[in-house]
């Protein structure tokens, strides 16, 4: 096993905004009403018993991820060979005044031709004072599994999704697609703009990949009941999955 490339922490602006819109966790729309509550006039607003709340979830946040990066690691050793990369962006908690890493584990199982590799290539948007990776459509393949080896999702022919950090009408799309389908950077300008993806160029046409996840970045501490259709059975609460993604095409 080896360690990825990025280095770096995902720029706050990013980050938050992602973590606002994908995994839709209390403890960020907690940190957005601190911000909100400072710009207020009024002086009755509970700043500190509202940093205590947001205090107490960033607490079970981190300890969740230190739980399941064991198990996850313990996976990766049993499971994948020696291409598998942890990805060592980090992601900051507000109140303990900490950053951890965020806890995936990737392992690029198949690479685009030099031809589909050119044909497609990822561009950045901006939504409010961020910037995010310009959504795709694709059509893919994919598994996600327990860790125990129960698969609890798959689509094995085929089907379009849309590859968006913005609300989605799909059942199955978590945080963890995103990430893994968008390039790790993106040149703006002459700059190059960190957007948090696995790898340097993002997925293409061609591109196989298998993600381990924490529970946050999938269902988090929901539990998803089988709904006959891609999700074949229940998804326990705070379950990390194991995904393998085969891109078919991309625009």
């Amino acid at each position: 096993m080896k360690t990825s490339f990025m280095k770096d922490s995902l720029p706050l602006k990013n980050n938050l905004y992602l973590m606002k819109n994908l995994f839709k966790t209390v403890l960020f729309a907690a940190v957005g009403t601190v911000m909100f509550a400072s710009c207020n006039s009024k002086d009755d607003f509970d700043y500190e018993g509202e940093r205590q709340r947001v205090l107490e979830q960033e607490k079970l946040i981190d300890a969740q991820l230190s739980k399941e990066s064991i198990e996850i690691e313990d996976y990766v050793t049993a499971n994948f060979g020696s291409g598998a990369q942890a990805d060592s962006l980090l992601i900051p908690f507000q109140v303990l005044e900490k950053k951890v890493k965020r806890g995936f584990w990737y392992d690029v199982v198949t690479t685009p031709t030099e031809e589909d590799d050119k044909a497609y290539t990822w561009e950045l948007t901006t939504s409010g004072y961020s910037y995010i990776a310009k959504p795709a459509k694709v059509k893919l393949k994919y598994t996600a599994k327990l860790l125990d080896g129960t698969i609890v999702e798959s689509d094995l022919e085929g089907s379009n999704y849309d590859i968006t950090p913005f609300k989605t009408d799909s059942k199955v799309f978590t945080s963890t697609w995103y990430y893994t389908f968008i390039p790790y950077s993106i040149k703006n300008n002459s700059n190059n703009t960190v957007i948090g993806g696995f790898t340097k160029n993002g997925l293409k046409k061609g591109s196989k990949i298998r993600v381990v996840t924490p529970s946050i970045y999938a269902y988090g501490s929901v539990a998803k009941e089988a709904d006959g259709t891609n999700t074949l059975v229940k998804i326990p609460a705070n379950s990390p999955l194991v995904y393998e993604f085969e891109v078919l095409s991309i625009q």
